[in-house]
């Protein structure tokens, strides 16, 4: 699988020592979708199995998990029981290929669901959030966690992370609040499994605060920044196998441009300096970015179709190299649809100045007949320049479009003529299937041309 790939990707890709030593995908298997098979809330391992191996031969070496909303309780029902089996072997097949596992933590969420009752799909949200100030709460929140650290004790890492899920906005809490769970589950984790770390990640560490929207997206970014860098300066009095992990919003997300009137008027965050602070601390800095790869539920018009981000992908994994960190996670919702991306995300990861265009060409190749790779290649550069994830970009945050000679009309007709190649090769989907889906996502694009 691993040759396949290495035989279709573009001539003169870099050799080097890629500049990522952390190559991640975290998988946010909370959602359903239709058909429900596209959703990794109701995958098997056998289809957990296809994923890693085509992880595995993009160039990832790392995969990270998550205790859903509505799961977030000790397990009482079969399904959590199979569903942590299933992700117990999921570890152990990562560690088989040599590719490292984490894990995700939250704090103050607890499921709402009744006791035997199965927990569901997040969008039901059967969860709430408690104050652990309030006497007996911290101790009944950090159950959980810990509970799931004991079960993935093999993991190579787990982050605990701020918030969304978690938090507490009850006006008194705040970053203390928050590093007393780090505290206590890094103390756990030393005694569950030495060699493993623990990132604390800010991303959403605005809901350690009274109303972290008054002031409206701008305001929560604004405490994004301050509470981040609370985290950074509490390092040095962390116990050591604490690490840091920054969302990085403010370096490549349309909301955060937005906010600000634009990505000029954006503040850099994290700087190098701040990197360069964690470190002195003696800490390792993970970069922990959202929805570029795989945008939500949430929004609708992007959601449940194939994406091409390859030109903000590439952006931001230069705007990480710049600042210097080197280890980096992605996400997925719904990994089947989004092929081109992983692929993309996984040689940039190697060689973050790669030509995107090659490199979607490359990706054709895999896909399509040879006689129709040119022809789909063609397709995934109209699916470039014409993102959802662009479209919602400040006019000065979006990158120059890629050379592209067809019109929408022109991609539905070309998509409609592509024909798979005859073997699935490194894909873990049959490539008609993903054909198709690439045909049913350019009929929903309404706001391309």
């Amino acid at each position: 699988m691993a040759a396949s790939l290495a035989a279709a990707m573009p001539a003169g890709a870099s050799a080097a020592r890629p500049p990522f030593t952390l190559r991640g995908v975290y998988f946010h298997d909370g959602f359903t979708a239709e058909p429900k098979a596209q959703a990794p809330l109701y995958w098997d391992f056998e289809t957990w199995r296809r994923q890693l191996d085509w992880l595995h031969a993009c160039g990832i070496n790392t995969v990270e998990f998550a205790t859903m909303l509505e799961f977030n309780r000790i397990p009482s029902t079969e399904l959590e029981r199979r569903k942590i089996a299933d992700r117990l072997r999921i570890l152990h097949y990562a560690h088989s290929l040599g590719m490292k596992f984490g894990y995700l933590l939250t704090n103050t969420v607890l499921s709402t669901v009744p006791p035997g009752e199965e927990p569901g799909h997040q969008e039901q949200n059967r969860a709430t959030t408690v104050c652990p100030r309030i006497a007996g709460n911290f101790e009944k929140t950090i159950a959980v966690p810990r509970f799931y650290m004991e079960t993935y004790r093999d993991a190579d890492f787990f982050e605990e992370f701020a918030a969304d899920w978690g938090g507490c906005t009850c006006g008194q809490c705040g970053v203390p609040e928050y590093l007393r769970y780090v505290r206590a589950l890094a103390d756990h984790l030393a005694e569950v499994q030495p060699k493993a770390r623990l990132y604390a990640d800010t991303w959403c560490i605005s809901f350690w605060a009274k109303e972290p929207m008054a002031h409206g997206w701008r305001g929560m970014f604004d405490q994004e920044i301050a509470g981040s860098r609370q985290v950074i300066e509490a390092l040095p009095a962390l116990p050591a196998n604490v690490h840091l992990a920054l969302p990085c919003h403010h370096l490549y997300r349309p909301l955060a441009f937005e906010s600000y009137g634009g990505k000029a008027s954006t503040p850099v965050f994290p700087t190098d300096a701040d990197v360069k602070r964690a470190r002195a601390a003696g800490r390792d800095v993970l970069a922990w970015p959202h929805f570029v790869m795989d945008d939500d539920v949430y929004r609708a018009k992007s959601w449940g179709i194939v994406h091409s981000e390859a030109r903000y992908i590439q952006a931001l994994l230069r705007s990480l190299r710049a600042t210097g960190i080197d280890r980096v996670i992605g996400n997925l919702y719904l990994p089947h649809l989004q092929l081109s991306n992983t692929w993309v995300y996984g040689a940039l990861l190697k060689d973050p100045d790669a030509d995107v265009g090659k490199l979607l060409h490359a990706f054709a190749r895999l896909v399509a007949r040879r006689e129709d790779a040119d022809k789909l290649a063609d397709v995934l550069v109209w699916l470039e320049n014409h993102s959802f994830w662009q479209q919602q970009m400040p006019p000065d945050g979006r990158l120059p479009d890629l050379l592209c000679r067809i019109d929408r009309a022109a991609a539905a007709r070309l998509a409609e003529d592509i024909r798979p190649r005859a073997s699935r090769g490194p894909l873990p989907v049959p490539h008609a299937d993903w054909l198709q889906d690439l045909r049913r996502s350019i009929a929903r694009m309404d706001w391309a041309a």
